[in-house]
């Protein structure tokens, strides 16, 4: 099964401590690049969340978002009055040196030490831990759900432009048969004729060398037999599935290389617009696989 590096899941549920959200989202990255975004007070799991994306994905540009919201029974106890006093008496003297509004109670509740979520982590640590690595794992269930039904549809298209390109290059190949010996035939009389207007006896052995070098340059079939070598093993990588996405991008660049390859070589015109549609459908292919894992 192939799968798709797009996808996106959120779970949430509520606990006699609070309500805990995790949401995952993905999309295409040519590596595997984590990015976790968590509550204050969930800072001290990204290591564990950071162990559990990467024990699941390979691939893909993965946000990770995390957030608590405290029951209200907990919160009664967050308040440190103290600490907020000493804050309000501190910005009162300003005030009285200063002028300006008098500040709101409610606006020096975010400043470090006013709510202090140690006690509350301190209670349900352990629940906490456990709450998030299962949920972790059900957002991450999710994820995958996601990607491998995108990824099935990646497959069809992927596959039915490979049949495409299969096709093709059997018609190349048809074609390359028709043609092969017009063309050595047509290069032997050349190379004949211009010999005689220069005035030189052909020989026969070194015309026989001088065939054979140009040949080389004008011969497909080694072409051919790789092209379909690489549509083969392409398949094999489609129906293996897994984290394939690398490989079936290399294979792709070398499929590029032996058409474009058969291009150059080819005098035909019938032969070089083969190959440009061959060359749309492998973009296509390039194109679709860029989202494989």
């Amino acid at each position: 099964m192939l799968y798709s590096m797009t996808g996106f899941n959120r779970v949430k549920k509520d606990y006699p401590w609070g309500v805990l959200s995790v949401e995952i989202s993905s999309v295409n990255s040519r590596y595997l690049e984590l990015n976790v975004r968590v509550d204050r007070e969930l800072t001290g799991y990204e290591p564990l969340i950071q162990n559990a994306v990467r024990g699941r994905l390979a691939r893909g540009k993965v946000t990770v978002r995390a957030e608590v919201k405290w029951a209200d029974t907990l919160m009664r106890d967050r308040l440190n009055v103290t600490v907020l006093r000493d804050y309000y008496e501190a910005v009162m003297k300003l005030h009285t040196e200063l002028g300006g509004p008098i500040p709101e109670l409610t606006g020096l509740l975010q400043l470090p030490g006013v709510c202090e979520a140690s006690s509350l982590k301190d209670r349900t640590e352990d629940e906490l831990q456990g709450a998030l690595s299962e949920q972790l794992n059900i957002a991450l269930d999710g994820l995958n759900e996601m990607r491998s039904v995108e990824g099935e549809a990646l497959n069809v298209d992927i596959s039915r432009n490979l049949d495409g390109y299969d096709e093709l290059l059997n018609k190349i190949s048809a074609r390359w048969q028709e043609i092969s010996q017009n063309v050595f035939h047509d290069y032997r009389e050349r190379v004949t004729k211009t010999i005689a207007q220069l005035g030189y006896e052909t020989d026969p052995a070194r015309l026989a060398q001088e065939l054979v070098i140009l040949a080389d340059k004008w011969d497909i079939s080694e072409e051919l037999t790789r092209s379909a070598s690489h549509t083969s093993q392409f398949r094999k990588l489609l129906q293996n599935g897994g984290t394939v996405g690398r490989k079936l991008d290399f294979l792709v660049q070398e499929m590029n290389r032996e058409i474009n390859t058969m291009g150059s070589k080819s005098a035909s015109t019938d032969l070089r617009w083969l190959v440009v549609d061959g060359k749309t459908l492998l973009e296509r292919i390039r194109e679709q696989i860029q989202n494989v894992e």
